[in-house]
């Protein structure tokens, strides 16, 4: 059994054929600013359908495992605040609850201090196990090391992280979100897309999105061009971003695409875009598929059309079933990282909010766990 990039990108077109993917996309370009000579977007369009098919399959573990007791973790997410954060560490409890475990959450706010200073609580308290909900590698690196030199257990959660940074990952394949963004602007734009981009480097996965689309922008649409970048910072978010965008904005005034770090950037400068003369003309992607965003999308009377979805609580319960192997001694060199399928969620395929995964991934790991009763 795999559980690579490559075949994951394959899973999500299982299912429907070519002739009706293709046809689906027809309807998704809505919200950009095409023209009659627009170019050639048939490889985006191919792209673009199987970004957004229906997933129907993933390599699920298949060995089941005794479940060890009495066992206490810590999560620890990027800031409680944070909706996506929030879920996520809410599912590992949820899941540890199930299992007779105790679990204890420290939230660091988005504080990079804060974020070590939890995990040198978690050595403290002598926690089991350590789950970091998209905690930036780079910042916790040596509070890390010194968790697991203590006999800890750790499964990194969302971020990408060298190999040897954590027990396991759970994650999803960012450079093809991007990519899949890309194909969406591609088709949306008839191929004319100039795009402002608002990015968020401080997050690796951020970065990974950022390279998979002005990569597959070039890939899929050489007529494309990106004419402005910007780069903000989370803390930011809500008080400088919307007044940095609408700056920029009045600066572009031909720019008829934008895409965005992560649905709450897409949010935030939404009304930024209604007031201005753009409104209407301009086609804004992103990713997460928070339920926020996935409710404007399906509106479909907002500049915000389409963000690439992964459903957050089944990567968490990808990362408790690593955790579960782990203390059991069994974590295959196949399962020590996951990546959890993801889906282009625009108007013409909205099915739940947020985005269940499209297949029952919580009895399919809570059925492999042995609890002695």
């Amino acid at each position: 059994m795999k559980n690579t990039k490559r075949s994951h990108a394959a899973l999500a077109a299982l299912g429907l054929s070519v002739a009706m993917l293709l046809t689906a996309c027809g309807g998704t370009g809505s919200g950009g600013a095409g023209s009659s000579g627009s170019a050639d977007t048939s490889a985006a369009q191919k792209v673009l359908a199987e970004a957004q098919a229906t997933v129907t399959k993933f390599d699920f573990p298949t060995e089941t495992v005794d479940v060890a007791k009495s066992k206490f973790i810590v999560t620890i997410p990027c800031a409680y605040a944070a909706e996506g954060c929030k879920r996520g560490v809410d599912a590992v409890g949820e899941a540890a609850k199930a299992l007779g475990w105790r679990s204890q959450m420290i939230d660091p706010a988005g504080d990079p201090d804060k974020m070590r200073a939890a995990i040198r609580t978690a050595i403290q308290l002598k926690a089991d196990g350590i789950f970091l909900g998209a905690t930036p590698p780079a910042v916790v690196k040596a509070d890390v090391a010194a968790a697991r030199a203590a006999g800890i257990k750790v499964v990194n959660m969302y971020e990408p992280a060298p190999g040897d940074f954590a027990d396991a990952n759970s994650t999803q394949d960012h450079i093809m979100a991007g990519r899949w963004n890309a194909a969406h602007i591609a088709v949306a734009t008839q191929g004319t897309a100039k795009v402002i981009s608002i990015n968020d480097p401080e997050f690796e996965s951020v970065v990974e999105w950022h390279q998979g689309f002005v990569d597959g922008l070039k890939e899929l649409c050489p007529s494309c061009q990106v004419v402005k970048e910007v780069n903000f910072q989370i803390a930011n978010l809500q008080t400088q971003v919307p007044t940095d965008f609408q700056a920029v904005l009045q600066a572009n005034p031909t720019a008829n695409a934008v895409w965005t770090a992560y649905d709450p950037v897409a949010l935030a400068i939404t009304p930024v875009i209604k007031r201005s003369a753009q409104n209407g003309k301009l086609t804004v992607v992103s990713h997460n598929g928070d339920p926020a965003a996935l409710d404007a999308i399906k509106a479909a009377d907002q500049p915000f059309k389409a963000t690439v979805a992964y459903n957050i609580e089944w990567q968490s319960y990808a990362a408790v079933d690593q955790m579960v192997r782990l203390f059991a001694g069994k974590l295959p060199d196949n399962l020590k990282t996951v990546y959890v399928p993801e889906k282009l969620i625009s108007k013409d395929n909205v099915t739940t909010i947020p985005w269940d995964g499209d297949l029952d991934w919580k009895s399919a790991y809570t059925k492999l766990w042995k609890t002695s009763s």
